[in-house]
């Protein structure tokens, strides 16, 4: 295995339709022959996932931009930019955007499944690169509908 480096914007760039946010995954397991994934995406208030549960995967966010609150089990964990939230396994969580605008996260899952195929037909491949132009034509694109 060779080392590589990802500039801004590269990787395979998805759109989680039930939560409208486009995310690119930098990374996953099988490229890096270890159990694990590197998502980056961006969300907005109003986006979020409901509260749920991982069986078995680690989750861990670094916030790049914005503020959030993420609920894990009973505690709430308030978060801003180069905060790192670690969500255990098997436990119950969601999050809430605090911010107006978008937030920019770096996920890190323990998994091998992360390439898209994972969410089943809710992911759709774009082909192009999430880039924070593209986040804000994208969410214009659903401010409009």
């Amino acid at each position: 295995m060779a080392g590589y480096v990802l500039k801004e914007a590269e990787g395979r760039s998805y759109r989680w339709s039930p939560f409208g946010y486009l995310f690119t995954i930098k990374a996953v397991g099988d490229e890096m022959d270890r159990d694990i994934a590197f998502i980056e995406f961006a969300t907005e208030r109003g986006k979020e996932p409901p509260s749920h549960v991982h069986e078995g995967e680690d989750e861990v966010f670094y916030v790049l931009s914005g503020e959030l609150t993420f609920i894990c089990g009973e505690n709430a964990i308030d978060a801003g930019p180069n905060d790192f939230v670690f969500l255990p396994a098997n436990v119950p969580h969601a999050y809430t955007v605090k911010t107006d605008g978008l937030v920019h996260l770096l996920v890190v899952t323990i998994t091998r499944e992360q390439d898209g195929r994972r969410f089943g037909k809710e992911i759709e491949e774009t082909g192009e690169r999430v880039t924070r132009d593209t986040v804000l034509r994208y969410v214009d694109e659903l401010r409009s509908r």
